[in-house]
């Protein structure tokens, strides 16, 4: 367990395998008090990181089909465009559980047309039929990214802390180990006097 190094776009540091757990309490004094130490403070900052990305990951699971809801209306107003209709009948949510009817009027050009996109934080910008299926088609491939990305570093960080919890029980049985080489050392000894 030399050093750590990033390992992962998101700074998880990679936790090394102690193979020699002999010459690993060496470089840490013999002192299994200080290595258990370390080793859970590691442990609980990959608890941190996982509660952290965890929390990213149900973001992203509510914006993804929330993005794709809004392209799909963008899409079916093109479309109601192309079959040559002037409105386009929808329903729509005030709140949860209550909607109401809307007809929505087309513009006869199609580059005339315009939505208006919530961008959160109370910004409402408005833009043409094609700039806002160019911006929900980008962000939507973003956040499928976004998502692909936190679902590696949660897979990272599960193999991180299972290494973690291995080492930790690895220094808990030296401890144990040398323990009862102690007590056998100072049985022995005493026993032949």
């Amino acid at each position: 367990m030399a050093t750590t190094t990033v390992s992962t776009p998101a700074g998880i540091p990679e936790m090394p395998f102690i193979e020699d757990i002999d010459s690993f309490m060496e470089k840490e004094g013999r002192s299994a008090e200080t290595a258990l130490q370390k080793l859970h403070e590691q442990y609980n900052g990959y608890k941190y990181a996982e509660q952290r990305i965890t929390a990213r990951k149900m973001k992203l699971k509510v914006k993804i089909p929330d993005i794709e809801k809004t392209l799909g209306v963008v899409k079916r107003m093109k479309a109601a465009h192309a079959e040559g209709e002037t409105s386009l009948k929808t329903h729509y949510e005030l709140s949860d559980a209550v909607y109401a009817k809307a007809d929505i009027p087309l513009s006869s050009k199609l580059g005339q047309q315009t939505v208006c996109l919530w961008l959160g934080a109370n910004v409402m910008l408005e833009y043409t039929v094609d700039e806002a299926e160019e911006l929900l088609t980008t962000n939507l491939a973003n956040a499928q990214e976004a998502l692909e990305g936190v679902m590696k570093d949660l897979a990272f960080l599960k193999d991180q802390m299972t290494t973690s919890e291995v080492n930790i029980a690895r220094v808990y049985n030296w401890d144990v180990r040398e323990r009862k080489k102690g007590k056998e050392g100072g049985t022995s000894g005493s026993g032949a006097s």
